[in-house]
């Protein structure tokens, strides 16, 4: 499938792939069809995400304060297999290209039992891969993380982010 790239880390130089960083398969939403985005009910999707982002919102209103947000960068699906996942540390908020990044959404895609999850460092939290759990967090250093690798089983998420925007 050409629409389906082997994920891939900023680099300076532009991206590479260092599968002992991150090693997965990465798909831009804004490649997939539009008959497929119905049939897979991408819509609802982001009917249910807004929902959560109003959650969020009421729960830190101070947020508001900042301005106008939207999911304005492509969302990734992304597949890792067995022994595979984003295994180094980083937050999502890194250089001149993702300034606008505010919060990032995840939402597990089906359930891994045995690793999986994911860990944030500073929180010293570790949350489960439950099919349908979307976890929001802010983009910045303070949220930094990574994926909590299964040996055993194949992983699947949703991804991405609410961008400053111009009102």
């Amino acid at each position: 499938m050409g629409l389906v790239q082997k994920g891939k880390l900023g680099t300076t130089d532009g991206v590479a792939v260092d599968k002992k960083k991150k090693d997965s398969y990465d798909l831009g939403l804004v490649t997939v069809p539009d008959e497929l985005a119905e049939q897979y009910r991408v819509p609802d999707y982001f009917v249910e995400l807004q929902k959560c982002f109003g959650q969020y919102y009421e729960k830190y209103p101070e947020l508001k304060m900042a301005g106008a947000c939207s999911v304005a960068e492509s969302p990734i699906i992304q597949y890792y297999k067995p022994g595979g996942g984003f295994k180094m540390m980083h937050y999502e908020r890194t250089g001149w290209e993702t300034t606008t990044r505010a919060l990032v959404f995840m939402t597990y895609l089906n359930d891994v039992t045995e690793g999986g999850g994911t860990h944030f460092k500073y929180q010293d939290i570790t949350t489960s891969a439950k099919k349908g759990k979307t976890v929001i967090w802010p983009s910045d250093f303070t949220h930094t993380h990574a994926g909590v690798v299964s040996r055993t089983q194949s992983k699947y998420i949703m991804t991405g982010w609410l961008n400053f925007v111009d009102a």
